[in-house]
């Protein structure tokens, strides 16, 4: 298939943090009076940035400096527990020549510190960008506009990686094709269905079989 840049997603493509962070965020969340089960807090807010609508909406009720702590134990858990996705270090060896960048809703300290700490970072030579960096998060398309502008690329040259169905639609409705990744921790065969559902072009869940698809 021609394209001229694979962007990745990040959190759930490159890392297995999204079942990490339901974990960490649904056991804090209980610690001030609001109980909500890690499946469902990853159905209502995976792929979400925390400034969307829906995420600040679900913070009524909780401490004022909620997402100051969340920071504090999440990078403290990456530190101690993040691994990369299986099969991610193999596949960007194999990708090298590719021309690559990562479109994420965590911010660019975020992805460097999970990136270095699965020793990936390299791979992607700072062509990184985060929803902080534009005007509205996903499912709008604007990360994924800026990343291909910023690479001179039209959108319909780019083939997208993403886990989420929020962060598809965003890659949708950008005008790129995309690839549904099911092969991280919090992924169910339901994930996939929804994948397909809203449109994307394949769905797969090991990521070694990556270079073979093109």
């Amino acid at each position: 298939m021609p394209f001229d840049l694979l962007i990745f997603d990040c959190d759930g493509v490159l890392v297995d943090s999204e079942w990490l962070v339901a974990r960490i965020e649904t056991e804090t969340r209980a610690e001030f009076g609001q109980h909500i089960s890690i499946e469902e807090y990853i159905h209502r807010y995976v792929g979400l940035s925390t400034r969307s609508p829906e995420y600040l909406a679900s913070l009524e009720g909780l401490p004022p400096d909620f997402r100051d702590i969340m920071r504090v134990r999440v990078e403290r858990a990456f530190h101690e527990e993040l691994e990369a996705i299986p099969g991610v270090p193999e596949t960007l060896d194999a990708l090298k020549h590719v021309p690559k960048a990562i479109a994420s809703s965590s911010s660019p300290h975020e992805i460097e510190m999970m990136l270095e700490h699965v020793a990936v970072w390299h791979h992607f030579k700072g062509n990184v960008f985060s929803v902080s960096m534009v005007s509205r998060p996903k499912p709008a398309p604007d990360v994924y506009l800026f990343a291909a502008e910023q690479n001179n690329v039209l959108p319909s040259r780019c083939i997208v990686i993403e886990d989420s169905v929020v962060g598809a639609t965003a890659a949708l409705t950008a005008g790129m094709t995309v690839w549904g990744f099911t092969g991280a921790r919090h992924q169910t065969e339901a994930s996939k269905q929804r994948l397909k559902e809203v449109g994307v072009d394949e769905v797969f869940s090991d990521m070694r079989a990556l270079p073979q698809m093109f």
